[in-house]
């Protein structure tokens, strides 16, 4: 039987191992082993000390402690054993949200670099300050509010802004009339032209019937041409008549083939943190055929660049095609952005419900490029991939690498198209009336 100051003994370790459990776990105390980096910042952006260490999103340490060093903030971290940082390796403060926690992310670099030795400084990104991003902000707004209201040779920015935008009202009103007048009849001239094609298809059925009976001598007709300059000349107006109706037929299904479609592709770099947009129009003028037309990287200049990588694209360049399409291929030849190239959709699987929802494209241009661009030299072409899933019936979205011969530049990108059928009305009036011209100087 136990004595009482072996229970009180006994009662008394049982408490002390549970002490020593809590402390070690609430103490965070491990002992795995880690190695020390120390990371040199201007402004630690209150991170705190005991923060996590993340790797590409993977927490590999901990912050264990914060020092001022030569007028900056030096953060020692403590790694664990086997997590190796490549020389490359990029070092930020990261958070959970806009006021969330702090965390210093790494974002690991490419082991060809080389592996960071332990206890040794890397040098650290400093953090954006939303204090001073929204100070910025407010002076800029500021300063915008002042030219708004500034005099100027025309009288202030905001009066000449309320003139501008009641002109344009008044624009937009004229246009909406036109095409309220116009629209009805362009659609009666468009109705009308099944009917005009169905004539045009009896005229010439008949003038085949005629031609054929010329020649024989049968019939009345056949008697009255007996006389062989009389039958020559009765051939030559059916023909000149025949001609004529084809014709007619022809520039009036010319009208009703157009097919004008708008393309705007919206694709953000990852590198640079920007994005870019390409915008044509797409001209079938028959199936199977079609002119591309339009301009892309189109941006202001005058941005500044938010990624930490030079962007190496140039903008407001210009497209231009002549291109063919079939159901599961589409090609195009001329001039991609300012460079002479090509390219190739495809979409192997289009007869699939799904999956011909899924395209592939591939483009090449600037096959003669040999110039400097922000300190670089570029002297291979640019070749491009990329690959779309449709959404929708006008929505695309996907990814792709542009430049893959020489910097790689990764995207997303969301292509929409869709068809303009008033557009297309304009093309098809053009197209008659310059083939309405064309047959009047011949005559």
């Amino acid at each position: 039987m136990m004595t009482l100051e072996t229970k009180v003994g006994a009662f008394v370790l049982g408490g002390l191992s549970l002490l020593a459990t809590a402390i070690f776990l609430l103490g965070d105390v491990t002992f795995e082993k880690r190695y020390t980096l120390y990371g040199q910042f201007s402004d630690v952006a209150n991170l705190s000390k005991d923060a996590p260490v993340k790797l590409s999103g993977v927490e590999v340490g901990q912050v264990r402690s914060i020092e001022l060093v030569d007028g900056g903030a030096r953060v020692v971290m403590s790694i664990r054993k086997g997590v190796d940082m490549y020389n490359d390796a990029v070092f930020s403060i990261g958070s959970t949200g806009i006021i969330g926690s702090k965390y210093l992310q790494v974002d690991q670099g490419s082991r060809a670099k080389g592996v960071i030795p332990a206890n040794s400084t890397v040098r650290g990104e400093d953090p954006v300050s939303i204090e001073k991003s929204l100070t910025k902000a407010l002076a800029k707004v500021e300063k915008l509010l002042d030219s708004m209201t500034k005099e100027g040779p025309r009288g202030t920015l905001a009066e000449n802004l309320t003139e501008t935008v009641a002109n344009v009202r008044e624009m937009t009103a004229n246009l909406n009339d036109l095409i309220e007048t116009t629209k009805p009849k362009l659609t009666r001239a468009m109705d009308r032209t099944d009917d005009i094609t169905e004539k045009l298809d009896a005229l010439l059925a008949k003038s085949n019937t005629m031609m054929a009976s010329l020649n024989t001598s049968s019939g009345t007709i056949g008697a009255l041409l007996n006389d062989q300059k009389i039958k020559d000349d009765v051939k030559e107006t059916v023909a000149s008549v025949k001609e004529a109706a084809g014709t007619a037929k022809d520039v009036f299904g010319r009208i009703t083939q157009f097919r004008v479609f708008w393309n705007y592709d919206w694709r953000y770099e990852h590198a640079v943190r920007t994005s870019r947009v390409d915008l044509g129009l797409r001209i079938s003028p028959r199936e199977n055929r079609y002119y591309y037309v339009g301009g892309s990287n189109l941006a202001n200049i005058n941005d500044e660049k938010r990624g930490s990588k030079t962007d190496y694209a140039r903008p407001n360049q210009i497209d231009a095609l002549i291109g063919w399409d079939k159901d599961w291929w589409d090609v195009g030849f001329g001039v991609i952005r300012s460079g002479g190239g090509a390219r190739v959709t495809l979409t192997p699987f289009h007869k699939d419900p799904v999956l011909g929802r899924l395209s592939v494209t591939a483009q090449g241009h600037d096959f003669g490029r040999n110039r400097i661009i922000e300190g670089r030299r570029f002297s291979k072409p640019a070749y491009d991939l990329g690959a779309q899933i449709k959404v929708q019936k006008h929505v695309s979205l996907g990814g792709r690498v542009e430049d893959i011969a020489e910097v790689p530049r990764y995207q997303s990108w969301i292509k929409v198209m869709f068809e303009d059928t008033d557009i297309a009305y304009l093309f098809g009036m053009v197209s008659f009336g310059a083939a309405g011209s064309k047959g009047r100087s011949k005559k």
